[in-house]
């Protein structure tokens, strides 16, 4: 995450599917945050809305891995459909320079936000038995459009609090179903039928996230300027905090490192 500014603060719990072989579950630090329609209260921070870009400002960088990743696990692909390949399972995935994959990088409480829309849906797709990506962002109100690309029976169950769970079947290839969600908020979504199946989505109330790709690298742009408090979420490895200076015009570079616990 980066955070720009002070304000409410988030739980975040990380929920992964058993997988046999695998201790998979991993509770990340988080900060506290009262659940819509608990009594939650009103945030403290007040936003600057602006018809435009926020700002200027650019952060970027590299998130990498320290050490040897925790090994991952096959699936037999008989499990999904005729035809399709070996499953493996990996809870980090690092790319040849060490750059280190699905990371959610975002901003919590920025001091000004783009009152510009959405923008169009974001994919959650199923592709032998995989959710693809595994790790995305989407805005409070933006479509989430869940699509299955498998001849196989699929029940796609999303473990939301904030939000209303959702649980339904998918079981042709094409198939869509559009979704959103009113609130923000992180949780998984999983497949009871194939238990291995997980994807961890991130509603966010605003445009400033990115996902660290294969060799690890991410960009936000259209920052606000000011100090940031950059915030790097993983769904096995927990997460960190960097403070950023935004600046109109400039790049703060950014760069981390995880490393698995002992």
């Amino acid at each position: 995450m980066i955070i720009c500014g002070g304000g409410r603060r988030a739980t975040l719990r990380l929920l992964l599917p058993p997988l046999a072989g695998l201790a998979l579950l991993a509770t990340a630090p988080g900060c506290d945050r009262q659940g819509v329609g608990q009594g939650a209260s009103a945030p403290t921070t007040r936003r600057v809305v602006t018809t435009g870009p926020a700002g200027a400002g650019v952060a970027r960088g590299v998130v990498s891995f320290k050490g040897t990743p925790p090994p991952g696990e096959d699936a037999g692909g008989s499990a999904c459909h005729r035809g399709a390949p070996v499953i493996h399972v990996a809870p980090v995935e690092v790319g040849p320079g060490g750059g280190l994959r699905d990371v959610m990088v975002y901003v919590k409480d920025p001091r000004a936000v783009p009152s510009a829309a959405p923008g169009g849906p974001v994919v959650l797709d199923q592709v032998n038995c995989q959710y693809v990506p595994r790790v995305l962002g989407v805005r409070v109100g933006q479509v989430l459009r869940v699509r299955s690309s498998d001849p196989a029976m699929h029940n796609v169950h999303a473990l939301s609090r904030l939000n209303p769970a959702l649980n339904f079947g998918m079981s042709r290839p094409g198939e869509t179903r559009d979704v959103s969600f009113a609130a923000p908020e992180e949780f998984t979504v999983k497949c009871d039928v194939h238990p291995w199946m997980s994807a961890r989505v991130y509603v966010l109330d605003h445009p400033f996230f990115a996902v660290t790709g294969a060799d690890g690298r991410f960009e936000i742009t259209g920052l606000p300027a000011g100090e940031c408090e950059v915030v790097f979420s993983h769904p096995f490895l927990g997460e960190r905090t960097r403070k950023v200076t935004a600046a109109d015009g400039a790049a703060a570079e950014v760069d981390v490192t995880f490393e698995k616990e002992k």
